[in-house]
């Protein structure tokens, strides 16, 4: 699947959160229903440094996304204007993921988003 498949809006059907200072798992599908993961990386700590999941980032299907990229231009604007299953709604969460996208979109548009990146790879290199 590739991710311009995003532009038409996405359903998320689950999430899970790390206990890792702020990592979140989304599972989702495509308009189309084809199920793709979403995962954001805690960007507080330094000192969890694996390339399957580096601290800051944007992982679809485990494949790590450029900063400041087309790709990730394209998940932040997926985010922003998500659906959720029936099943989510009858949890009451949908408020909590508007804020929770609201946050992560304020990160990653930012210029925190690529101080962090720095940080990681100067802890990286060292």
């Amino acid at each position: 699947m590739k991710i311009y498949e995003l532009q038409q809006g996405i359903v998320i059907t689950n999430f899970l959160t790390a206990a890792d200072g702020g990592s979140l798992l989304f599972n989702c599908l495509t308009k189309q229903h084809k199920e793709f993961d979403l995962l954001f990386t805690q960007y507080s700590i330094l000192d969890y440094l694996k390339p399957e999941m580096l601290p800051g980032r944007i992982y679809f299907n485990e494949k790590i996304i450029d900063l400041k990229s087309k790709e990730e231009k394209i998940i932040l604007k997926a985010i922003k204007k998500f659906t959720i299953t029936q099943e989510l709604k009858k949890m009451n969460i949908e408020s909590y993921l508007k804020d929770t996208f609201k946050h992560l979109c304020v990160f990653f548009e930012s210029e925190a988003a690529i101080e962090f990146k720095k940080k990681v790879d100067n802890s990286i290199e060292q």
